[in-house]
């Protein structure tokens, strides 16, 4: 999609993408966590979900979260599109969180495929910013602004890249999911030439995988530096896999910080067994490692963004 000149727009210097070539490794979970710890933290957060699969990791739509702007829908990306479509600003859900505004992505976030290319011949390379137009008028509302982006198409992968200033990349050690960083760094490096000089590489992190394998982890960052680049900073934090607690978390919309806070009033295993309760109202102790594996993580990405942004 990206061949002529375009106009730049630039992009907030608070505005972080989470990116990568490949589904499953975590990047959905990584962004949601990373907009929640931000409001967390008392920064009014805008989290934008460019992605046509939308895992509603926040429950807004499962559990009616947030409060909802006027007019029609703007859950499964059709806000998103609409906003792109009639050149308008986004509009978010808002206080989904405490100080967290969010803009979901869903099934109407493929639909933009279509209208890109149908408007590409009149605009040219310029079509690839149309997130940011969207975005610029409320922009200045937000401390910081987190991008989760789609791995399943370039063009999509691009709208956020053009609209975002640091990049962050995750991926598991498998050779599929390194091998799948070649296509984030292909349109990392035309976005950047043709459209978005200020987006930078604050990092890559590896996810999903056991935190004390440290050769195998060696030997990953390695093959990541190949792919990304030799200057690529490369985050020390480890978020383990843990299956259970990471999907109950999930299906109840929380954080893993959130689930992990219900667990001193969690059911037992024997309130199972005595038919006093289900299985699902048991939270996990794994659960505990999780959450901390996660806000370590968090804080490192913020602050090797600020540092990028300090350098």
């Amino acid at each position: 999609m990206l061949s002529d000149a375009a106009d730049v727009i630039e992009p907030p210097q608070n505005a972080t993408v989470i990116a990568t070539g490949k589904g499953g490794v975590g990047k959905s979970t990584i962004a949601a966590h990373k907009a929640a710890y931000h409001a967390a933290q008392g920064e009014r957060t805008l989290f934008i979900c460019v992605t046509s699969q939308d895992d509603d990791d926040l429950g807004i739509e499962r559990f009616h979260r947030g409060t909802h702007p006027d007019g029609p829908s703007v859950l499964n990306g059709q806000g998103l599109y609409r906003a792109i479509r009639d050149r308008k600003p986004l509009l978010p859900i808002r206080e989904v969180r405490p100080n967290l505004d969010v803009v979901p992505g869903g099934e109407a976030v493929g639909e933009l495929l279509t209208l890109l290319f149908a408007r590409l011949p009149l605009e040219g390379v310029g079509v690839v910013l149309s997130l940011a137009r969207a975005l610029a008028p409320i922009a200045p509302w937000y401390d910081q602004i987190v991008f989760d982006s789609a791995p399943e198409q370039d063009s999509l992968e691009q709208l956020a890249l053009a609209a975002a200033r640091w990049l962050i990349v995750p991926t598991r050690s498998d050779n599929t999911s390194i091998r799948g960083m070649r296509r984030i760094a292909r349109n990392y490096k035309l976005v950047r030439r043709d459209l978005n000089p200020h987006l930078w590489v604050a990092g890559a992190c590896l996810y999903g995988s056991n935190p004390t394998a440290t050769q195998l982890h060696a030997e990953v960052r390695d093959d990541v530096l190949k792919e990304l680049g030799a200057n690529t900073p490369i985050l020390t934090t480890v978020v383990g896999y843990r299956e259970m607690p990471a999907v109950n978390a999930r299906k109840k919309g929380l954080t893993f910080g959130e689930y992990a806070a219900l667990l001193p009033a969690s059911a037992k295993s024997y309130d199972v067994a005595a038919g006093r309760a289900k299985r699902a109202d048991v939270v996990p102790e794994s659960i505990l490692p999780l959450a901390d594996e996660m806000d370590r993580l968090n804080r490192e990405i913020d602050g090797h963004c600020r540092r990028a942004s300090a350098s």
